[in-house]
């Protein structure tokens, strides 16, 4: 949002607080029910990664649903 739309850093946290109120009792429920899980969040890779252009991402996958597969993503560190 900051490159793409001109938004400020400050302006995104505090969007991000003034929905926190409802992602606790809405969102964040619903991963007991879920199936797939993805997180998206900054990397620990860079130290001081201020641009935050690289991202980790974890998928968490529950066992023994029919017609899933495990899906492995790249290793910590993987230039890929």
């Amino acid at each position: 949002d900051m490159e793409e739309r001109g938004h400020s850093l400050e302006s995104i946290k505090a969007s991000i607080e003034a929905r926190k109120l409802d992602f606790d009792a809405y969102v964040d429920p619903q991963k007991q029910y879920a199936d797939v899980v993805i997180e998206v969040l900054p990397t620990q890779l860079i130290p001081d990664d201020n641009e935050r252009k690289v991202l980790r991402v974890r998928l968490v996958m529950k066992e023994g649903v029919k017609y899933f597969n495990p899906v492995f993503l790249f290793d910590e560190g993987s230039t890929v």
